[in-house]
């Protein structure tokens, strides 16, 4: 397995798809350092009150984490939708599954050698994107408790390893290309399960709601990263006002129950387990 382990990193190391989204990676952080810049310098010559300043830097936040935690689901799902699907497709998988193997070996080989790797991307872009604010001396990043981005930053990893359980999983089920598609569209409809949930909040509608929270299910992956927010981005007073009408994008109003992270538990295991199943099951000759 640990063979499965090291031969994925480098195969997923040496893709294009992972020098193309380095490349934009690196734009992202120029472009958040040059936006970080300008808001700076427009606080200063505006001499924005503290408590403006204060809403304008959670927006600001919140806007950067979002975009972030989109590259790294948008990676993650790139390098996985194939995971499995590719080398059976190419025939590959024959010259490995002869060898002294167990299927579920190779399946957690590659979904572990994926995984660290997510995780390592993952903790690149969270560290730079908060060094990067810290730098520009952004409130509420220099604000954070060295808890709060540590509890932020558990939760953030915990976004790319959920989506890559569903992404590997649909790579013993679809091929590579239609599998990519389904697994962002997946990702999106937990944003838009966010959406529902506010919404029905707001016109105070049970069965609105109720479709929000059955969109979450399917697509846990914005409950995770409103976890996050919600630990990184505390909100009070006037940002507290501002943010609460938009909780169900924000992640500022109620946090999810601990049932729904025990459910999300079980989602990640029981697909990570569904794919070996399926795998050993699965006639490859």
């Amino acid at each position: 397995m640990k063979a499965i382990f090291m031969t994925t990193w480098q195969e997923a190391v040496r893709k294009k798809t992972f020098f193309v989204m380095g490349a934009v990676t690196l734009l992202y952080l120029l472009f958040w350092a040059v936006l970080l810049h300008y808001f700076v310098q427009t606080v200063r010559e505006r001499a924005l009150t503290d408590a403006f300043a204060g809403l304008a830097s959670h927006m600001l936040t919140q806007m950067g984490l979002q975009f972030s935690s989109s590259l790294m689901a948008l990676l993650t799902v790139m390098l996985g939708a194939g995971a499995i699907s590719s080398e059976v497709e190419s025939g590959v998988i024959l010259s490995i599954v002869t060898r002294p193997l167990r299927r579920f070996e190779y399946v957690l080989g590659r979904f572990g050698g994926l995984a660290a790797l997510a995780c390592v991307y993952a903790t690149l872009l969270y560290g730079l994107f908060l060094a990067l604010g810290a730098a520009f001396h952004i409130s509420t990043v220099t604000a954070m408790s060295l808890g709060q981005i540590v509890a932020g930053w558990g939760f953030y990893l915990l976004i790319p390893v959920a989506v890559l359980c569903l992404t590997v999983f649909g790579s013993t089920v679809f091929k590579t290309v239609p599998n990519g598609l389904l697994m962002i569209f997946i990702y999106i409809l937990g944003n838009v399960g966010g959406m529902v949930e506010m919404v029905g909040n707001y016109i105070a509608s049970k069965t609105v709601t109720a479709a929000g929270i059955f969109i979450s299910l399917i697509s846990p992956f914005h409950t995770l990263y409103a976890g996050m927010e919600r630990i990184l981005l505390p909100t009070s007073g006037l940002v507290g006002e501002m943010m609460r009408g938009a909780s169900g994008l924000s992640g500022s109003g109620a946090p999810a129950s601990g049932a729904m992270y025990v459910y999300i538990a079980v989602y990640m295991v029981g697909f990570l387990a569904w794919t070996v199943y399926r795998f050993h099951k699965r006639d490859i000759s």
